[in-house]
Protein backbone atom coordinates (compact mmCIF):
# COMPACT_ATOMS: atom_id res chain seq x y z
CA UNK A 1 0.00 0.00 0.00
CA UNK A 2 1.52 3.43 -0.61
CA UNK A 3 3.13 4.96 2.04
CA UNK A 4 3.03 2.60 4.44
CA UNK A 5 6.62 1.74 5.01
CA UNK A 6 7.97 2.29 7.87
CA UNK A 7 11.38 2.58 9.21
CA UNK A 8 13.14 2.33 12.59
CA UNK A 9 16.60 3.74 13.09
CA UNK A 10 18.00 5.49 16.11
CA UNK A 11 19.05 9.31 16.43
CA UNK A 12 20.28 11.15 19.33
CA UNK A 13 20.15 7.70 21.26
CA UNK A 14 16.49 6.88 20.88
CA UNK A 15 14.77 4.82 18.40
CA UNK A 16 12.45 6.24 16.05
CA UNK A 17 10.27 4.86 14.05
CA UNK A 18 8.74 6.72 11.18
CA UNK A 19 6.62 6.33 7.51
CA UNK A 20 8.63 7.36 4.32
CA UNK A 21 7.35 10.04 2.25
CA UNK A 22 4.78 8.56 -0.37
CA UNK A 23 6.28 7.33 -3.91
CA UNK A 24 9.73 6.79 -2.06
CA UNK A 25 10.81 3.30 -3.25
CA UNK A 26 11.20 1.83 -0.09
CA UNK A 27 8.24 -0.09 -0.90
CA UNK A 28 10.15 -2.11 -3.13
CA UNK A 29 12.31 -3.47 -0.52
CA UNK A 30 11.46 -6.93 1.54
CA UNK A 31 10.36 -5.98 5.79
CA UNK A 32 13.47 -5.97 7.81
CA UNK A 33 15.45 -5.19 5.14
CA UNK A 34 18.80 -2.95 5.70
CA UNK A 35 18.71 0.76 4.26
CA UNK A 36 20.44 4.10 4.85
CA UNK A 37 17.82 7.00 5.85
CA UNK A 38 18.56 10.53 6.16
CA UNK A 39 16.20 12.42 8.67
CA UNK A 40 15.64 16.26 10.26
CA UNK A 41 18.10 16.41 13.09
CA UNK A 42 15.29 18.70 14.88
CA UNK A 43 12.64 16.21 13.67
CA UNK A 44 13.70 12.76 12.98
CA UNK A 45 10.05 11.52 12.17
CA UNK A 46 11.18 13.39 8.89
CA UNK A 47 13.00 11.07 6.54
CA UNK A 48 13.71 9.92 3.31
CA UNK A 49 15.58 6.65 2.27
CA UNK A 50 19.12 8.02 0.48
CA UNK A 51 18.31 6.59 -2.81
CA UNK A 52 15.41 9.32 -3.07
CA UNK A 53 17.94 11.80 -1.95
CA UNK A 54 19.87 12.66 -4.99
CA UNK A 55 18.37 14.29 -7.10
CA UNK A 56 18.70 11.96 -10.29
CA UNK A 57 15.15 11.30 -11.04
CA UNK A 58 14.56 15.49 -10.90
CA UNK A 59 17.33 15.60 -13.51
CA UNK A 60 16.01 13.30 -15.72
CA UNK A 61 12.36 14.31 -15.76
CA UNK A 62 13.90 18.12 -16.69
CA UNK A 63 16.24 16.60 -19.24
CA UNK A 64 13.21 14.58 -21.06
CA UNK A 65 11.14 17.53 -20.81
CA UNK A 66 13.72 20.16 -21.93
CA UNK A 67 14.31 17.80 -25.05
CA UNK A 68 10.51 17.71 -25.81
CA UNK A 69 10.37 21.27 -25.61
CA UNK A 70 12.87 21.58 -28.19
CA UNK A 71 11.06 18.67 -30.27
CA UNK A 72 8.06 21.00 -29.92
CA UNK A 73 9.85 24.04 -30.89
CA UNK A 74 11.62 22.55 -34.01
CA UNK A 75 8.45 21.14 -35.43
CA UNK A 76 6.78 24.33 -35.21
CA UNK A 77 9.35 26.42 -36.81
CA UNK A 78 9.52 23.51 -39.61
CA UNK A 79 6.20 23.72 -39.85
CA UNK A 80 5.98 27.76 -39.85
CA UNK A 81 8.76 27.49 -43.00
CA UNK A 82 6.61 24.86 -44.94
CA UNK A 83 2.86 27.26 -44.50
CA UNK A 84 5.47 30.36 -45.85
CA UNK A 85 6.77 29.08 -48.41
CA UNK A 86 3.23 27.36 -49.60
CA UNK A 87 1.54 30.78 -49.61
CA UNK A 88 4.59 32.12 -51.91
CA UNK A 89 3.86 29.58 -54.48
CA UNK A 90 0.03 30.51 -54.72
Amino acid sequence: MAGQCEVTFEAGGRTVVADLPVGSGGGKESVGASMTVRYQADDPQVVAREEDVGGGGAVVLAWIAGVTALLFLTVSVVAAIHLARQRRRT
